[in-house]
């Protein structure tokens, strides 16, 4: 009996129109992006297409930074092996996206049965154009932000199938791979496994820790390697955003920056400046308006944001309240996913912020369901 309870918990309450209304919401929301947009094949796009190129025609050359990137390369260099053209990563991209629409549908009905919060959530996160427009570039963000989505359903869900199970750790080990801030994926993993601890989560902590060191040890050599990908001036400017200036910060400065401190030792030795700094980052991971964009492009972005954070705040307090700790990494990921944007500086574009808004787009799920099931019970 509880066997068929778990099998009818799993399987989607939608009907075919449910799933026709989410998809003609997902399309429409691709056709007009790629209307304003097109395919952006140039700009960051170039350094994968010519690293592709390269790999193909034998004169690449190999350095430890592009292997962050070396999953969204591989696709582009198959891609080119086949004798097709670069842009049908889109096509990819495209599919990608339509089935990161399903797996986000699938986590939410992990914690409700409610048809019309499953629509509605369909909805949400089909029509976030924060992440779908990045669909339309041949960036990494759109790609690894989607994989992201499809591995958060299979962590939920790693003990319910070997499939499962063999499917989560090949996306753990992967995601790291097509951005190097996939490593802390694997963090939110450990905090899940944590916080609903078993036996066996002992070893999976292990073996992720094990891993999570390997990776972050190449992550420094990487940095060390590629001076210019790492930006330093931006946190001894104390700039917010990569590359604005943002100078009134410095006014909190105590002990100037010499070229024999380090970074860390530098930001300790002016403890006002480097919490005002890091709080601004951390404001600005939220807050992806930008002082360069247009004011319309800043209030579309704003009414948006509105909408995802009020649903999410619902979500978050009710998690809390109800103790829901099967639904705590929720937090845990928009905190971890924070973190590269505070210690360096915030994104130009907030395509930083994208992972941040995954999880924030499955806690607003649940702020709808909670909205949902107060309505019915006028």
């Amino acid at each position: 009996m509880k066997l068929v309870e778990i099998k009818l918990k799993e399987r989607l309450p939608l009907t075919r129109n449910d799933w026709i209304l989410i998809t003609f919401c997902w399309l429409l929301t691709q056709i007009l992006l790629y209307s304003i947009y097109g395919i952006n094949s140039k700009e960051e796009a170039l350094t994968y297409i010519s690293l592709a190129d390269n790999f193909v025609n034998g004169s690449g050359d190999f350095t430890l930074y592009r292997l962050w990137y070396s999953g969204y390369v591989g696709i582009l260099v198959l891609i080119r092996m086949l004798g097709l053209p670069h842009e049908t990563m889109y096509i990819i991209q495209l599919a990608l996206s339509f089935l990161s629409v399903i797996y986000f549908t699938r986590i939410i009905s992990l914690w409700t049965s409610s048809r019309i919060t499953l629509v509605l959530s369909g909805i949400l996160y089909s029509t976030c154009f924060i992440i779908q427009q990045w669909v339309t570039h041949l960036f990494t963000d759109a790609f690894f932000s989607m994989l992201l989505i499809i591995a958060i359903y299979y962590l939920l869900n790693e003990n319910k199938s070997r499939r499962h199970r063999i499917v989560f750790w090949l996306l753990l080990i992967i995601l790291p791979f097509f951005r190097p801030v996939g490593f802390l994926f694997i963090l939110v993993a450990c905090f899940h496994w944590i916080v609903n601890f078993q036996r066996e989560n002992i070893y999976k902590i292990l073996a992720a820790a094990v891993y999570v060191i390997f990776l972050l040890v190449l992550i420094n050599k990487s940095i060390v390697e590629s001076t210019g990908i790492f930006y330093p001036f931006d946190n001894l400017d104390a700039n917010i955003i990569c590359g604005l200036s943002s100078n009134n910060l410095l006014e909190y400065q105590v002990v100037p920056y010499t070229r024999e401190m380090r970074i860390a030792e530098y930001f300790l030795d002016n403890p006002e400046m480097t919490i005002r700094l890091f709080s601004y980052r951390f404001y600005k991971v939220f807050s992806m308006t930008r002082p360069f964009f247009s004011d319309s492009h800043n209030i579309i972005i704003a009414a948006a944001c509105f909408v995802y954070y009020t649903l999410a705040l619902i979500g978050f307090i009710q998690i809390i309240l109800k103790k829901k700790r099967e639904q705590f990494f929720l937090l845990a990921g928009c905190l971890i996913f924070s973190i590269p944007s505070i210690i360096f500086c915030v994104e130009w574009h907030g395509r930083m912020s994208i992972p941040v808004l995954c999880f924030i787009l499955i806690a607003g799920a649940i702020g709808i369901d909670k909205l949902i099931s107060r309505w019915y019970q006028r």
